[in-house]
């Protein structure tokens, strides 16, 4: 993957808009089948942000701290 990051910009945390979105899926998203976001645990806690909805995916394989995940019900 490291060929690739070249093609992207680095880009700071923006940490208000980030909190805002995700307090937005956790308010609003399970209406639309949202069962969990997988967020690494450091972002969560310099967000403040707190839901059972919220996971770690525990993935070793590729970084996980410039993303998030969102599982939906099928």
């Amino acid at each position: 993957m490291g060929l690739l990051q070249g093609l992207y910009p680095d880009r700071p945390l923006e940490p208000e808009r980030t909190r805002a979105a995700v307090a937005w899926l956790l308010a609003d998203g399970p209406r639309f089948g949202l069962e969990r976001i997988l967020l690494e645990p450091h972002l969560v806690r310099r967000l403040g942000l707190s839901s059972p909805l919220l996971r770690f995916q525990g993935c070793r394989a590729a970084r996980h701290d410039d993303h998030l995940h969102l599982q939906i019900a099928p």
